[in-house]
């Protein structure tokens, strides 16, 4: 079960942070919220971007729709007199070049951009990849770039609801597989696209998450914050008053881990 939370004041809950074993500082918590911002600028360029090819693709299909109806006009009016037919062949000739010529410009826009989508979709977690699932399924068949506008539609969907994540806290009930094999139900709290905090309900089992490029997330056992991060899920759900809460923090800078 998915819980989004849209209220953006909540992001302070948990944007107090420690790097574990050292006193509180507020170095993690600005890389925390650059890492968000940074996220957060991707998408919204990758909107703006869209919001433009948008417009062209609109205005193909305009030309597709009035091309259809000019040649169904003639096609009826060929049908009621042979003459006509020899009269406006040529021009029935030319409007379905100019058709196929612009389905096929639709078709290459669409397969220039797909590549961008997949690649953002690396950093999506599991509950927002299941949301999707529909979507990614169609951009990832082999066909998808025969219906080009289902392609674009599918995209604009994917990048709105990446948007829409990355503004949220989201909890999530998920799995995990441990290290002897063994599988154990956790609740895992995601802050937008940048990072997440699992825990089990009872036990030492806890830990983070990032995203990665290559491997989509990538998750590190942390014992020591369970109860930190059960407390922040309890405020989330408001079971337990307002407060906040230091959560430690694992940053990554030029390929070290800090």
């Amino acid at each position: 079960m998915i819980r989004p939370f849209l209220n953006t004041a909540a992001l302070a809950l948990i944007a107090a942070v420690e790097v574990a074993g050292q006193e509180p500082d507020f170095t993690g918590s600005r890389e925390l919220i650059r890492q968000w911002v940074q996220t957060e600028r991707i998408i919204s360029e990758e909107q703006t971007a869209w919001q433009i090819e948008k417009q062209q693709m609109t205005d193909l299909l305009d030309i597709y729709q009035e091309e259809l109806k000019l040649l169904d006009e003639e096609l009826n009016l060929a049908g009621a007199s042979a003459e006509l037919v020899d009269e406006n062949k040529e021009k029935l000739e030319a409007g379905l070049a100019q058709y196929r010529q612009a389905r096929q410009m639709l078709r290459e826009s669409m397969a220039r951009l797909l590549p961008r989508i997949q690649k953002l979709v690396k950093r999506f977690p599991d509950p927002l990849l299941k949301e999707l699932d529909a979507d990614l399924d169609f951009l990832n068949s082999p066909e998808a770039l025969e219906s080009p506008r289902e392609v674009l539609k599918s995209m604009i969907a994917v990048l709105n609801a990446a948007g829409r994540f990355n503004r949220t806290l989201t909890l999530a009930d998920e799995t995990r597989t441990l290290a002897n094999g063994k599988r154990v139900s956790v609740n895992v709290i995601y802050l937008g696209l940048c990072r997440a905090y699992f825990t089990a309900e009872t036990g030492p089992l806890a830990g983070f998450g990032m995203p990665s490029d290559a491997e989509g997330w990538s998750w590190v056992e942390a014992e020591d914050m369970a109860e930190q991060v059960r407390k922040t899920i309890r405020v989330y759900l408001k079971s337990e008053q307002p407060q906040l809460i230091d959560l430690p923090l694992q940053l990554q800078t030029g390929g070290q881990q800090n």
